[in-house]
C-alpha cells in the first residue's frame, strides 16, 4: 500500500505499527507538495493520502476535492484527523513578540507573504499581501525582516529559521488534517490504515485485520493439602497477688 503524505506530517508512528500489525504487506511512504497530493491519488499513484483541507468557510477546494466528509457520491472517503492551529512566524525582533499570543486585529498593518503553496487561502483583514513562490521562500523573507507569514503550526516547524519567531494565532482559521483515498479504487487495507492514524487498537471493531489474542483462562488458587491449623486458646490470665 502507497501513502502519501504532505509535508508537516510524520509517518513515524504510523509505520511502525503498520510493521507490527501487518509485517506482509508493506507500507510504502511517499511525499508530495500540496498542490501535487490530490492529482497523485486521482491518477492511481498512490492508494491514500494525508492532506489539508482550506479552513471551514474558506472557498478553495483543491482539484474538487470535497470539504465534507465522506462522501461517495464524489467519488472520495475523507476522514477528519486533526484540526491545526494557526501561528504567525515574524522576526525575533518584532513587536508581536512581547506577547505569547497575537490576535487576528494584531495582524493589521503587516505585510503579509503569501506563498504559492499556501494551505490556508485566508488572509487577515487590514494586511498588505505580497505573494512568494513557495512556504521557505518565505520563511527565508520573515528572517529578512521583509514580512510575516501565517501558516499550520507544523510548517512553521518544518521551515523554522534562525532569527524568527512563532507565535500562536488562536482566533485564526485551523488547518484540518485528513486521510483520503478514491472509493471506487480502495486498498484492501485501507480500512486497517484509517485505524492506524485515528489510534485505534489492533482489537478494534472496524477495519482491523489482526484480531487481538484472546484472554488467558483465569488460573484457580490452589488449595494447600494440610489440613487448617486449629487455633490455639490464649493463655489464661492470673490476678497479681495484693501485698500484706
Amino acid at each position: 500500500m502507497r501513502l502519501l503524505l504532505v509535508p508537516g506530517t510524520s509517518p513515524d508512528r504510523w509505520a511502525r505499527v503498520w510493521r507490527e500489525r501487518l509485517p506482509d504487506d508493506p507500507l510504502e511512504v511517499v511525499h508530495a507538495g500540496a498542490s501535487d497530493a490530490v492529482d497523485a491519488v486521482l491518477r492511481g499513484d498512490v492508494d491514500a493520502a494525508v492532506l489539508r483541507l482550506p479552513p471551514p468557510g474558506v472557498e478553495v477546494p483543491p482539484s474538487g476535492l470535497p470539504t465534507t466528509t465522506p462522501s461517495t457520491a464524489t467519488g472520495w472517503a475523507v476522514v477528519p484527523l486533526w484540526t491545526e492551529q494557526s501561528v504567525v512566524v515574524v522576526r525575533k525582533d518584532h513587536v508581536l513578540t512581547v506577547v505569547g499570543e497575537v490576535d487576528v486585529p494584531d495582524l493589521a498593518g503587516e505585510t503579509l507573504l503569501v506563498p504559492g503553496d499556501d494551505v490556508l487561502g485566508w488572509q487577515p483583514p487590514g494586511v498588505e499581501v505580497l505573494d512568494v513562490p513557495d512556504v521557505p521562500t518565505a520563511a527565508d523573507l520573515v528572517a529578512n525582516g521583509a514580512g510575516v507569514l501565517l501558516v499550520p503550526h507544523s510548517l512553521a516547524r518544518l521551515h523554522d529559521r534562525r532569527g524568527t519567531a512563532v507565535r500562536v494565532v488562536p482566533d485564526a482559521p485551523g488547518s484540518p488534517v485528513v486521510l483520503v483515498w478514491r472509493t471506487d479504487a480502495e486498498h484492501q487495507h485501507v480500512q486497517e490504515l484509517v485505524g492506524i492514524v485515528r489510534g485505534r487498537t489492533a482489537g478494534s471493531s472496524r477495519g482491523s485485520s489482526t484480531q487481538a489474542p484472546a484472554p488467558s483462562p483465569a488460573t484457580a488458587p490452589v488449595q494447600s493439602r494440610r489440613a487448617p491449623r486449629t487455633a490455639r486458646p490464649a493463655p489464661r490470665r492470673t490476678p497479681p497477688r495484693k501485698r500484706r
